[in-house]
């Protein structure tokens, strides 16, 4: 393999990739980037095998070829050299030769027959889906998903489609529950039923999105995502999701609305003086206000008062101020309302004017 290209180009093309590029090493041979030469197109490629990326760089390919190098070690010369064209030749998959003006370096490489099999990317039927609708539903829900590996189910996002273009992405941890609704397509590709994507594939995947609309196929089961220089994919998580509409059943008769940004803003003095392990924070709601208060014996005790909308019996509940903040800070709209039943029942969150997000807390039972 010979081929020559501008080191910013390389350099661009590297630091995509190094997202993908396993850091813990548990199989060493993902620690490398693909490079491939071939068909007249150059692109690296790197997996974590539940994900995986490919990015086309132009290039002048002199012979066609493919190998693999340490991702790494690949970035960190290339960031160091002058904004000049680099020649790279590798012979015979013991290692690759790079020149860019009078340096020169020899990294050893592995034969790309070792590398994972990467699937096929450019042969999808890919459908067009709004950038900022898909930015959205990965903001308002990963947070929610669970990190506990024996629940591995949870510890996705799952996207199911609902009617007239309309698709919903749920996370949840048994705990906290988040949900959002929106039109992704701008034609509904044929999912018939819901997925779930890994938690840690849809963050990348916000990272790669720029352009207004992104191609997304749903095939072998993997998310495909169609960029403009590039393919990634992502491996669904096997199972069935569990039935999230029974937690969606009570009715709540209660509401309280909030300035979002000083609920905010107070909830952060609280989360000061809040116990290490329980992060609890008591939200005493009466009539026309809500008194937010937190202690700790060896740390002191905090509490303020704030102007509130709400008309009925003064009621005390507490909650994990993580799990609020968590959704606050995502939030866009003035005022929140804060739906609630009692100290026990799930309590729901929401934007004033946009129904479309739903957010359920369970409340915390502190003696």
């Amino acid at each position: 393999m010979q081929f020559s290209i501008e080191r910013s180009v390389l350099l661009s093309a590297l630091q995509k990739i190094q997202m993908v590029v396993e850091k813990k090493n548990t199989i060493e041979i993902l620690g490398n980037v693909l490079l491939e030469a071939r068909e007249g197109r150059f692109s690296l490629c790197a997996t974590a095998l539940e994900m995986g990326l490919r990015v086309f760089a132009p290039a002048e390919i002199l012979e066609e070829g493919r190998t693999t190098v340490s991702a790494k070690q690949f970035l960190d010369i290339v960031r160091e050299l002058p904004s000049q064209t680099i020649s790279l030749y590798s012979q015979n998959n013991e290692r690759i030769e790079m020149r860019c003006g009078k340096a020169r370096f020899c990294l050893p490489t592995t034969p790309a027959e070792q590398y994972p099999t990467f699937p096929k990317l450019d042969d999808k039927e890919y459908y067009q889906a709004s950038t900022e609708a898909l930015k959205e539903m990965i903001d308002r829900t990963h947070f929610a998903a669970s990190t506990d590996a024996t629940f591995q189910h949870l510890n996705g996002v799952y996207l199911e489609p609902l009617e007239n273009r309309r698709y919903r992405t749920v996370a949840t941890d048994g705990y906290r529950l988040s949900l959002i609704d929106q039109e992704l397509f701008l034609k509904n590709p044929p999912l018939d039923r819901g997925v779930i994507v890994p938690k840690k594939g849809l963050l990348e995947l916000k990272k790669l999105l720029q352009d207004e609309t992104v191609g997304l196929a749903f095939e072998n089961g993997c998310l495909f995502v169609q960029l403009k220089d590039s393919y990634f994919f992502i491996r669904f998580i096997d199972g069935n999701y569990l039935d999230y509409h029974i937690f969606m059943q009570k009715k709540l008769n209660r509401v309280i609305i909030l300035d979002r940004v000083a609920f905010t803003s107070a909830l952060k003095r609280m989360s000061i003086f809040a116990n290490e392990k329980s992060h609890a924070v008591k939200l005493h709601i009466q009539e026309g206000s809500l008194l937010l208060s937190s202690s700790q014996s060896d740390v002191g005790e905090g509490q303020e008062e704030m102007e509130a909308l709400y008309q009925g019996d003064s009621l005390e509940i507490v909650f994990n101020f993580k799990y609020l903040l968590d959704d606050l800070t995502v939030l866009k709209a003035d005022q929140v309302e804060l739906h609630f039943q009692d100290a026990k029942t799930t309590s729901v969150l929401k934007e004033v004017g946009r129904p479309e997000h739903t957010y359920l807390i369970m409340p915390m039972q502190i003696d």
